[in-house]
């Protein structure tokens, strides 16, 4: 029988370091970056209802164009505004997506959705409902306490008005159309429930599937928001 040695009194035994001892304090960082969100487990007190506040003003820029345009500060704008409310309703609380081939995953993604109802002025002069499907990520840490997630929403707009910034000389402006959103959400941890929202606002008809070519527009906004649990 083989007996295995045992180390002398007062000796200590070197053990292989395990691999996380190894990571750099970066390579550590950047992998807490890809595991966006908080474990589900730990979001004991996720909101469910929020309100959000929103002003936007009109965009001469076709969708695709406003991040190109936005980042070298070539948007231009006009006299055609809303100011609205939003409320939303979380209705798949947090769940994770796996990273395939790899032990990273995006947590805390919620599904919601969102109705609004818009007052436009300047420009023009109608109202405006949506009603939107949004999925958004969950949180992801910055510094200084600051967080920030991403939306985008999917649903459909109506106008009480045919809008006078739709359309062109040969296209007549519609009143329903399908409704995009794409927003930011920043929030701080001094000012649990409240946060500041940067979206995008766009109607269209889907590449003329819907409603005539060049039947959209584009709204650049910001907005206030509220949890009301």
């Amino acid at each position: 029988m083989m007996l295995s040695p045992q180390p002398c009194p007062g000796t200590t035994i070197q053990t292989a370091p395990s691999r996380a001892a190894h990571r750099s304090p970066l390579c550590q960082w950047l992998l807490a970056a890809a595991l966006v969100g908080e474990p589900a487990a730990a979001q004991t007190s996720e909101r469910r209802w929020y309100a959000t506040g929103y002003l936007s003003r009109w965009v001469n820029a076709d969708l695709l164009e406003v991040p190109e345009r936005a980042a070298t500060g070539n948007l231009h704008f006009s006299d055609a505004n809303f100011a609205g409310i939003g409320l939303s309703r979380v209705i798949v609380p947090s769940f994770t997506i796996p990273l395939p081939f790899t032990d990273a995953a995006l947590r805390g993604n919620r599904i919601e959705i969102e109705g609004q109802v818009l007052r436009h002025f300047g420009g023009q002069d109608h109202w405006e409902s949506t009603l939107a499907l949004m999925f958004r990520t969950g949180q992801i840490p910055l510094a200084g306490g600051l967080s920030l997630n991403f939306a985008v929403g999917e649903g459909l707009s109506y106008a009480s008005a045919r809008p006078r910034f739709e359309g062109a000389i040969n296209v007549r402006p519609t009143r329903t159309l399908n409704y995009l959103a794409f927003e930011a959400e920043f929030a701080h941890s001094s000012m649990p429930g409240v946060s500041l929202v940067a979206r995008l606002h766009h109607r269209s008809g889907v590449f003329g599937l819907i409603a005539p070519q060049k039947s959209g527009s584009n709204f650049v906004g910001a907005g206030i928001r509220i949890d009301l649990r």
